[in-house]
């Protein structure tokens, strides 16, 4: 499962979603916050609203939704992985599918019985935090040889090891390894997905699927960085870390270390990247939430912010159809991670992904 670090094993129900779950009291927002609005973040013709969810007579946004069949992929893909989640959520899904069947207008959602529900977002002016994730393919040996020396473990029948005890070695000898690759911040960034594919060199991919935690607290390294002066807190992204890395190699470790997380994997022969529900994520029809207040099985319409190849908000929004499949360790509250796909380009966007757009429950 893509649990993703220190994965919150929350009840899905501890939090029932209706417009009565209030958040946790805060200061209220900078309105206009220009910090915010270079990522998609708007004011204009915005309310305030204190509550998690507020239930609203329409969504005001008719552009097209730009997935529905696969997002009738991934509901199916519910459908078939999870009798839980589907007795659940059948009516809900029965007359969201007949909406979409008739063409997915959002002006068309009452005539469905369908009640759409605005989520207060980071800033309780709708503005929800959006970051991404995906699947990496690392290039691996199945013995050391060469360049290819980083472990990449299975999980151990001790797992209270920090990190840096078991870069100093703490696993060697036990017959743990899965793989050995070339990248040490490499083998960091899968456990942060948590879960990807493995490239041996031999024309084919396994695998490597969420085994478990070491039972230590996450901490972010990107934070780290930011705290440290290393890097500027508006330029931080994946590819920032990387560039970071390049630059500093013999300082990776150390870095690394202050984080004692660590994830540890097992083979998967399906292939399928699934999030903790069990259930096959179809790229940008699936996403991670906070399941104490969206609950695994949820169906969200998500308003996207575009975002060009180096970072930057186009001025775009699109609509998504997205169900909640999956959780995070740093994926709490007005924040989601959309699921990108497998492959470079995906883990390219998703470094990158640190938007706002509104999201919308479909009751």
């Amino acid at each position: 499962m893509t649990y993703k670090v220190a994965v919150l094993a929350l009840s899905a129900l501890l939090i029932a979603c209706s417009s009565n779950n209030k958040q946790p009291a805060k200061i209220k927002a900078n309105v206009g916050n220009t910090e915010m609005q270079k990522l998609g973040a708007k004011y204009n013709g915005r309310v305030y609203t204190p509550e998690v969810f507020t239930t609203v007579s329409r969504v005001d946004n008719n552009s097209p939704i730009v997935n529905p069949k696969n997002f009738i992929y991934q509901l199916n893909n519910v459908r078939h992985y999870s009798s839980g989640i589907t007795n659940r959520f059948a009516s809900n899904y029965s007359k969201i599918q007949q909406w979409v069947n008739a063409g997915a207008k959002v002006s068309d959602l009452a005539r469905y019985g369908i009640y759409p529900q605005v989520m207060a977002g980071a800033d309780n002016y709708q503005n929800v935090l959006m970051t991404g994730y995906y699947s990496p393919v690392i290039h691996a040996r199945r013995t050391p040889q060469g360049r290819y020396t980083q472990p990449i473990y299975a999980m151990p029948s001790q797992k209270r090891f920090t990190r840096a005890q078991i870069y100093a070695g703490a696993l060697v000898g036990k017959g743990l390894e899965l793989a050995y690759s070339d990248s040490m911040l490499d083998n960091f960034l899968l456990g942060v997905q948590g879960s990807g594919y493995v490239d041996f060199g031999d024309g084919r991919l396994s695998y490597l699927a969420y085994a478990g935690q070491n039972g230590f607290q996450y901490t972010s390294v990107g934070r780290l960085l930011v705290e440290d002066g290393e890097i500027p807190k508006e330029k931080m992204s994946v590819q920032a870390i990387r560039e970071w890395g390049q630059r500093n190699p013999s300082r990776i470790q150390g870095l690394l270390e202050r984080n004692q997380s660590y994830v540890f994997f097992k083979n998967d022969p399906t292939g399928q990247v699934k999030g903790s529900a069990g259930v096959p994520l179809v790229p940008m029809a699936s996403v991670a939430s906070d399941r104490r207040i969206v609950p695994s099985g949820t169906v969200l319409l998500v308003e996207v912010p575009q975002i060009d190849n180096n970072g930057n908000w186009t001025g775009q929004h699109q609509l998504h159809l997205m169900v909640a499949l999956d959780v995070g360790g740093a994926v709490k509250g007005q924040h989601f991670d959309l699921y990108r796909g497998i492959g470079d380009q995906a883990g390219h966007i998703s470094g990158l992904s640190k938007h706002y757009g509104r999201v919308w429950v479909l009751r």
